[in-house]
């Protein structure tokens, strides 16, 4: 199976959210081909929306085989007296994934690596696959996590992807389990996502600027 990760970071109100799903409602209801990719099991589709976005999604999004929500984040405190945190918990009637190590959290906020594995063993508790990001090799990977994103730090929102050569390199010097997806996120798009499919090394993509646009996020389904 392929994957589409759809990461809108903070960047979206209602009205704007529920415009950009009207849009893609639109045409996975008219494109048969991405439906019969969506329901034989060769693609699936993963909205991360902000948390305030969940529900009002959830509920406006075409009930399709395979296209899903996840979440772009969590928090490493289980459900309680944690006021502004959003928990697994919380979240697990609306999602199925969650992103966690994303770098610009990594980055901005110092997330570390113990408060991630706390993250993700939350996530599991309540059967929410975590999606990990790692900036390389040296990134710890905690047990049980089965879907790698690999996102090189100079790649993030820059416009600049990595050469596929160099992220099948650094999937390579990675411990990866034999049901591991390995996932590339970088400043993937329509136009330079082609050297990409043509691996069978690389699983699918974690898409941010690109997702925005709920256009250009349909054109790399349609290419998938």
């Amino acid at each position: 199976m392929k994957y589409l990760i759809a990461n809108w970071k903070s960047t979206k109100n209602v009205e704007a959210a529920l415009s950009w799903v009207d849009t893609f409602n639109k045409f996975v209801y008219k494109d048969k081909n991405l439906q019969k990719k969506l329901n034989e099991n060769y693609l699936k589709i993963i909205i991360c929306p902000s948390y305030h976005l969940l529900y009002p999604i959830k509920k406006s999004i075409y009930k399709n085989k395979n296209v899903v929500l996840g979440s772009q984040n969590v928090s490493f405190f289980d459900q309680g007296n944690y006021t502004g945190e959003v928990s697994a918990q919380n979240i697990k009637d609306l999602v199925e994934f969650s992103i966690v190590g994303h770098s610009e959290r990594r980055k901005y906020l110092k997330e570390k690596d113990n408060e991630i594995d706390q993250k993700v063993m939350l996530l599991k508790d309540y059967s929410i696959e975590p999606i990990l990001c790692i900036r390389d090799e040296k990134d710890l990977i905690p047990d049980k996590v089965n879907y790698i994103a690999y996102e090189p730090v100079y790649a993030i929102g820059t416009g600049k992807n990595e050469n596929v050569n160099d992220v099948i390199n650094t999937k390579n010097k990675i411990n990866l389990g034999s049901n591991s997806v390995f996932i590339y996120g970088g400043s993937v798009n329509p136009e330079n996502m082609t050297q990409y499919l043509q691996s069978s090394e690389i699983n699918g993509f974690l898409v941010g600027n690109a997702s925005k646009d709920p256009q250009s996020f349909i054109e790399m389904a349609s290419k998938i």
